[in-house]
């Protein structure tokens, strides 16, 4: 029975994944699918490019919600507590690959912060500082998330090593073991959608081509 609830879990964490406002905003307000202009992607970042600032805002909380309710469902359920690995993994798989978009979304990082911010909420706060102050000093959106997600994690490793229970209550290897891997599983993806960019990057040896592009 706990094995067909988890299934179902997955599924219902999946398709809520899936659930993409950046597509259907932009479609509905300028008629064009957001997968075929700016950066090609179905999220935050390219929604703020075509949209601006103050229609990016809910995707970019709609987004995070899908990751923080794919963290809370299997505790409100009453399954075991590493089922949130795979809960929190299979909403960033229906975001970036939405079974009613052909499976073609977004990269994953908006519900990535929603993730983070659910399961280890004042450490994920404290990582949004540097990021955002990255994104106003750099004016680019993935200097910041960079900045933030790098600060998250290394706080979490200390915090385990540390044991420092007020910054992560019950600070242990589990927080690091949900965050790390779907931080870097979010950040291939996105540099596989630039690959050519980062490699011209490495060729030129410039950190910035890698962040703007040419």
């Amino acid at each position: 029975m706990e094995i067909a609830s988890i299934i179902l879990l997955a599924l219902a964490a999946y398709l809520i994944g899936c659930i993409s406002p950046s597509y259907y905003l932009v479609r509905y307000i300028k008629h064009v699918d957001i997968r075929r202009v700016g950066s090609n992607n179905a999220g935050t970042l390219n929604t703020f490019r075509e949209l601006g600032p103050w229609w990016a805002l809910p995707v970019l909380l709609i987004d995070a919600g899908k990751g923080a309710i794919a963290v809370a469902l299997p505790s409100l359920i009453g399954l075991p507590w590493w089922v949130v690995y795979i809960t929190a993994t299979c909403a960033i798989l229906g975001h970036n690959w939405p079974v009613l978009l052909k499976f073609r979304g977004g990269k994953g990082a908006a519900s990535l912060i929603g993730i983070c911010l659910a399961y280890v909420p004042l450490a994920g706060m404290v990582a949004a500082i540097p990021g955002v102050i990255t994104v106003f000093l750099a004016r680019n959106g993935i200097a910041g998330l960079v900045a933030g997600f790098a600060t998250l994690n290394i706080l979490l490793v200390v915090a385990w090593v540390f044991d420092l229970n007020g910054l992560v209550p019950e600070a242990s290897w589990r927080q690091p073991l949900l965050c790390l891997p779907l931080t870097l599983f979010v950040a291939a993806i996105y540099g596989i959608s630039i690959r050519g960019q980062l490699l011209e990057a490495i060729r030129q040896r410039s950190v910035r081509k890698a962040l703007y592009g040419p």
